[in-house]
């Protein structure tokens, strides 16, 4: 039968031609351990890891421990915002009139101050304070490296009389009077010169969460719902484990 197969030149069939040997793979050494890099990789590798940024450290640690003994649940901002404007309006009925009463601030510019904080603008004011220490710290445990969060109320209008001689006092040597107590912290200044009735200003501060703030930038924020349970917010959508 006929064919038309051709065969010829450099890259003819040649049916019989003999197979070059192939160089043995080498064999791993079953006494040497494994390593996915080679020494060189590895140890770029390592210093690689050393400086990457890794998010959230202390909130971390924190999560961890609390999570042990009460729930946690994951909210959005503008839940986190609401219930912290609730939750420092509950600690400030509970603590800031006795406060005030024992700075000597007449009853009159106790009701006047509240009148101020009620009728705020809508938006409450919502931001990170100093670091956190452990005589601020409100949670069963304290994992230094995180900061205040605080509810703010600034630029307050406050009558003072001579009975407040403690305020009055620090304002004049030092331009301020600054009193902690709990989980409220007053910041009083001169509104006006003095006399037997001044005005005073009054700068207002309740730790309400504690926050944390990466290397991007992104916060974490991490707040104790009245019923004991926690709440967690952050900028990028993370689990809890963050």
């Amino acid at each position: 039968m006929a064919t038309n197969l051709r065969v010829g030149g450099t890259y003819a069939y040649q049916p019989y031609r003999e197979v070059e040997p192939v160089p043995p793979y080498p064999r791993i050494d079953p006494q040497q351990p494994r390593d996915e890099y080679p020494p060189q990789q590895a140890e770029k590798r390592l210093d690689k890891d050393d400086h990457a940024p890794r998010r959230f450290r202390a909130m971390r640690e924190l999560i961890d421990k609390l999570k042990k003994s009460a729930g946690m649940t994951r909210v959005d901002y503008f839940t986190a915002e609401t219930e912290l404007n609730d939750l420092g309006l509950l600690i400030a009925e509970k603590e800031l009139v006795e406060q005030l009463l024992q700075l000597k601030i007449p009853l009159e510019g106790i009701d006047e101050l509240f009148q101020q904080i009620r009728h705020r603008p809508a938006t409450p004011d919502l931001g990170a304070g100093h670091n956190l220490s452990e005589t601020d710290n409100f949670f069963p445990v304290f994992v230094a490296g995180l900061s205040e969060y605080n509810l703010r109320f600034q630029n307050l209008r406050v009558q003072a009389d001579r009975k407040c001689n403690q305020i009055i006092e620090n304002i004049e040597s030092n331009g301020r009077y600054v009193c902690e107590r709990n989980r409220v912290r007053l910041d009083f200044l001169r509104a006006t010169a003095p006399k037997d009735n001044e005005i005073l200003q009054l700068n207002i501060s309740i730790l309400v969460a504690i926050s944390e703030v990466d290397e991007a930038g992104r916060r974490v924020i991490l707040y104790q719902r009245p019923n004991q349970s926690y709440a967690l917010y952050a900028d990028k959508q993370i689990d809890l484990s963050i």
